[in-house]
């Protein structure tokens, strides 16, 4: 996996040695952007502004505009002043009950790998948030921002699930939602019902990532020459409120049909 942070764990008094090591891979194919006339790759040129003259890339500064047109510059140095403030340290604040974390806030998982010297002190916070059901809520520097985050315990792994801080959510309160009081007792309860049918055990080895999946064969049967069948999709027609039972009752029959088939 790779070591991406060293550092600690702080517990109270208790300093626990650990590596963070990626939670996540990228699956997704690469494309290269190619000249469509011959083939050939394409690379991207920075220029500047206002005459196209090329920039190398050691002539470059990181600029904040704090009004239009008007920069502040920082250099290596003022980053690097910054970061001398902060300490490498996963700095535990609370302990929650994970239900209490509106899924938002999570961001990115990352496992937590003790270092030697740190067994006895991990096993001992491992074990004390699972009896609890706690989840430990902290602050840590990382890839040179200050992150929220959660550690957790799956499995007997300490993860680290970097989460954002409250003022980057957009509030609830902006988005537009319909009420409720146009609802009849025999939508519900369908819907209920049809809820009902579709409920099982989360299983996350049951779900594909099936567009990745026809993109890798499509580029096979491109690199072997092969036709390359014409999908036509089917554009989604709106339900309509006069149609919602009608609807229900006919997903209630489907839903059943295939848990049937799949019995058999």
């Amino acid at each position: 996996m790779g070591t991406i942070w060293k550092g600690h764990i702080s517990f109270g008094l208790v300093n626990i040695p650990v590596r963070v090591e990626s939670a996540t891979r990228d699956t997704t194919p690469k494309f290269r952007m190619l000249h469509g006339r011959d083939n050939s790759p394409v690379r991207t040129i920075r220029v500047r502004q206002g005459d196209e003259e090329r920039v190398e890339y050691k002539e470059l500064v990181k600029g904040y505009e704090y009004e239009p047109g008007h920069y502040v510059i920082l250099d290596d140095e003022d980053f690097r002043q910054v970061a001398l403030q902060t300490t490498r340290t996963i700095d535990i604040l609370d302990f929650v009950d994970e239900s209490e974390i509106d899924a938002r806030y999570y961001e990115k998982p990352y496992y937590l790998e003790v270092q030697r010297g740190g067994e006895k002190a991990y096993a001992l916070l491992r074990k004390a948030m699972r009896e609890t059901g706690r989840v430990a809520v902290a602050k840590v520097v990382f890839q040179r921002r200050e992150h929220l985050a959660a550690v957790k315990v799956v499995g007997d792994v300490l993860v680290l699930d970097l989460m954002r801080f409250d003022d980057e959510l957009i509030p609830l309160s902006k988005v537009e939602t319909p009420g409720e009081e146009g609802l009849s007792d025999k939508e519900v309860g369908m819907a209920l019902q049809l809820v009902d049918q579709l409920t099982g055990r989360f299983d996350p080895t049951s779900y594909k990532d099936e567009y990745t999946v026809s993109l890798l064969a499509r580029i096979q049967a491109k690199i072997e020459g092969r036709e390359v069948a014409k999908i036509e999709a089917e554009e989604p027609v709106e339900t309509q409120v006069v149609d919602l039972v009608a609807k229900l009752k006919e997903s209630l029959e489907r839903t059943e049909g295939e848990r049937r088939a799949v019995g058999e």
